[in-house]
């Protein structure tokens, strides 16, 4: 046995060479793609066999490398622990690394989202997934600024029907309904979403078909894919040394002489790549500006909000409102004059969410008054009060997030509302112009006699908000 395997031994270590010089030669880039494609993409508890993208020729690049990162559902987020996206963005930073700046002639980035929920804000994600991708590469690469191009797909109703063709586990009559829903010229887009959600069934490998193509597929296609085009030969930069000029020759230096180096600047690290994150908000309820009486005429109640942003990806932000109309008529001693504070704590629903879409609220506030709405008695009202309780709201933002500053928001709050308070009377036909209504010995007067509680809706509102102060923030390190 042992004379048998020295026989073959020297077979085996040509075997082992041959396969070590083949790992070193480069790989034609069709064979890289590939090979690339061969690996198997783990969706929960599914391993899916990616399927290779199709590359169109273009005259205007010799070669192409091929690189897919994927996205959770509804997030356009780089999360470089879902899926394969650790391996995939290891596999772009060592091929540009390998190529080289000035041999890549192209950044191709096509992104696009799977065919389910609402089109809008698919388009949304495509564009922000392609968004992340070129902030990715041009955190190590800034170089490569004029190189980048974004192709969006949006829904890849195309992928979706080749994965499902080459499924093997649907039976040819269901892959058959599926792609003749997917190429119908004749249906919506809505039609098609619906009928692939209410119109497949089940099966007997796969259960519920639609369940089974979301969990198994639209997974896959909800990704980026990054084409590096780039020169077959490598692009040679000669740095030519400049004339030295003759110089006599220099006296012979004694051994024990040290001639010390000319002093080299040390190297300076490119700066970091910075964006702008929002810290402070600021808002306006816009419905408060419409109030109206008949004698004293438009009086707007003045209010403005600040809302803080102690983090940038976080669910909590601090907020602090003042109202403040102060308006009076001396002719019918009518008056509309409230000093309002109010303190909230916000929680919004999504992490990561940008600071808009549905929230939770609970504030603090106080207060104190005077109010007279009697033209022709003078009868009105002064006070201090307490409160606090419960909100909802929900933020929309005005243009494309993180991009856009304003937003529009509604809201409404209700709690309990405790104050102290005192009738006067101002009219012009009593005795004297002002004085508190009260009938017992003036010995015994004590301001704020009389109590209000009120529980129950305590605001509404539709607030526009402006993200008035940014800070710069640098990007966040690869961790690969």
């Amino acid at each position: 046995m042992r004379t048998m395997f020295r026989k073959k031994r020297k077979y085996l270590y040509v075997f082992v060479a041959v396969m070590a010089l083949l790992n070193t030669i480069t790989v034609p880039v069709y064979s890289q793609v590939r090979y690339i494609s061969e690996n198997l993409l783990k969706v929960k508890d599914t391993y899916v066999k990616r399927i290779l993208p199709i590359i169109e020729s273009d005259s205007t690049f010799a070669d192409a490398d091929y690189t897919e990162v994927h996205f959770k559902q509804n997030d356009a987020n780089l999360d470089i622990f879902h899926m394969n996206n650790r391996m995939a963005l290891r596999h772009l930073d060592k091929m540009i690394d390998s190529l080289g700046i000035d041999n890549i002639t192209a950044i191709e980035i096509v992104s696009q989202a799977s065919p389910d929920g609402i089109l809008s804000r698919n388009i949304w994600l495509s564009e922000h997934r392609s968004d992340v991708m070129v902030r990715y590469i041009l955190s190590a690469f800034p170089e490569l600024k004029s190189k980048i191009s974004i192709n969006t797909v949006t829904e890849s109703w195309e992928n979706l029907a080749r994965y499902v063709d080459q499924d093997p586990y649907l039976s040819d009559g269901i892959k058959k309904k599926i792609i003749n829903i997917i190429d119908s010229e004749t249906l919506s887009v809505y039609d098609k979403k619906a009928r692939l959600k209410h119109n497949l069934g089940r099966e007997a490998k796969v259960g519920d078909v639609y369940d089974y193509l979301l969990t198994t597929y639209y997974a896959v296609i909800r990704n980026s894919g990054v084409y590096i085009l780039h020169n077959i030969e490598p692009v040679t930069v000669v740095d030519i040394e400049p004339l030295k000029p003759e110089v006599e020759e220099a006296e012979t230096v004694l051994k024990d002489t040290v001639v010390p180096l000319p002093d080299q600047p040390e190297p300076v690290a490119p700066a970091e790549p910075v964006r702008k994150r929002p810290v402070v908000a600021v808002k306006t309820n816009l419905p408060y500006y419409g109030f109206y009486r008949k004698d004293l005429g438009w009086g707007p109640i003045y209010n403005v909000e600040m809302e803080v942003y102690p983090t940038e990806e976080g669910r909590w932000t601090f907020l602090g409102e003042y109202d403040f109309p102060w308006h009076v008529s001396k002719t019918s001693h009518e008056c509309f004059q409230i000093l309002n504070l109010q303190l909230e704590a916000r929680r919004y629903f999504k992490k990561a969410s940008n600071h808009s879409g549905h929230y939770l609220s609970a504030y603090l506030g106080a207060n104190l008054y005077d109010i007279n709405f009697d033209g022709q008695y003078g009868n009105g009202y002064q006070g201090e009060g307490l409160g606090g309780g419960l909100g909802y709201g929900y933020v929309l933002p005005l243009g494309k997030k993180p991009d856009t500053r304003w937003k529009l928001e509604f809201f409404v709050k209700g709690g309990v509302y405790v104050t102290l308070y005192d009738p006067y009377s101002a009219g012009t036909t009593l005795p004297t112009k002002y004085y508190y209504d009260w009938w017992d010995d003036p010995k015994l007067f004590m301001r704020r006699n009389m109590i209000f509680r009120w529980f129950g809706p305590t605001g509404v509102g539709i607030d526009l908000s402006y993200d008035l102060i940014r800070k710069k923030v640098k990007n966040k390190p690869k961790n690969l």
